[in-house]
């Protein structure tokens, strides 16, 4: 919005299109993440000792903010487009 509002003019083409990529693939991270993080959540104790569980914490930690910066890309791209 802001690209819009002092030139006056559309951003060039390819920043557009580098937008729309990064904003699908930090959703698509994000996505995976967390429906790696719920698979692994429900495991078997045996599987939760050898740090399954945690692993899915990991996920989880990085998904979210990754799914975070994805929806602000999102709001972006929308905005410029």
């Amino acid at each position: 919005m802001i690209t819009r509002t002092v030139s006056g003019n559309r951003p060039p083409t390819g920043f557009l299109i580098t937008l729309w990529v990064l904003t699908v693939v930090f959703l698509v991270i994000a996505v995976a993440a967390l429906v790696a993080s719920w698979k692994l959540r429900s495991l078997s104790q045996e599987q939760r000792e050898q740090g399954r569980a945690a692993q899915a914490g990991c996920l989880l930690v990085g998904g979210v903010p990754a799914g975070l910066f994805g929806l602000f890309l999102l709001y972006w791209a929308v905005q410029v487009t």
